[in-house]
């Protein structure tokens, strides 16, 4: 899956001197946002081009690792005038942070909250006629899971189509969960999931791969018009998110 690189720039580099290793800040980093964060350090050859990308810290939540590869793509893209030492262009680096923005995102403190687990998970039903197009999307839906188990409430917060948002909200008002517990008594318990909708060729925004937290992970659900009897690949499996 891949995000179109116009929507996601570093919000800042932090260019390192190549001898006294001294940091000289480019630009002023932005104001926190809510959301998903991945940081790489990118090493350029004496023409300014990059040339290799190191992976620093991240909380991407994809099983996948979706939001590490688009950064990775964007940063061996990034373009620097040459750095002259003594005169002569010289190899160095660079720290790019990266951030993805979630709607309604309340932080990686979310995800500490008691966590259900999912007990049964039936798979949504990937309606017809988009399936018949080709077409692939998401929704992002919040839960309320009772005490008991049960799912009490499946709220679309947004869906690419919402022919996609009502095949999610009917599957998962029948999930069943072990509830979340607090001090060992199971309590009641909000959080959020990612419902995608795969076509093999086709490419989704990774805004429908990813929840907001408190966030439960990712379900997806792929249309193989070959073999259309066959489940989803995790078909019946949560994806979780991470922890952060």
């Amino acid at each position: 899956m891949k995000n179109p690189l116009r929507l996601l720039l570093p919000a800042f580099l932090v260019l390192l001197a190549p001898a006294a290793g001294l940091a000289q800040p480019a630009a002023a980093p932005a104001p926190a946002a809510s959301g998903y964060k991945v940081s790489v350090e990118i090493s350029f050859n004496q023409q300014g081009d990059a040339e290799a990308v190191k992976l620093l810290e991240s909380d991407d939540p994809t099983g996948a690792q979706l939001l590490n590869r688009i950064a990775i793509d964007l940063a061996k893209q990034v373009k620097q005038p040459p750095r002259l030492v003594d005169g002569k262009p010289v190899k160095f680096k660079a720290h790019a942070p990266f951030s993805f923005p979630v709607e309604g995102d309340e932080g990686p403190a979310a995800n500490n909250a008691p966590k259900p687990s999912v007990h049964f998970a039936g798979q949504p039903v990937y309606p017809p006629e988009l399936a018949a197009a080709g077409t692939a999307g998401g929704a992002i839906l919040e839960l309320i899971i009772t005490a008991e188990g049960r799912v009490s409430r499946a709220t679309v917060l947004r869906a690419s189509h919402p022919e996609f948002g009502q095949a999610a909200q009917a599957a998962i008002m029948q999930w069943e969960f072990t509830p979340a517990k607090k001090d060992g008594v199971p309590v009641e318990s909000r959080w959020r999931i990612a419902v995608d909708f795969l076509q093999p060729t086709k490419d989704i925004d990774w805004k429908w791969c990813v929840a907001p937290r408190p966030s439960l992970g990712t379900y997806s659900v792929v249309h193989r018009p070959d073999a259309a009897a066959l489940p989803a690949d995790n078909a019946g499996a949560v994806m979780p998110a991470a922890g952060k």
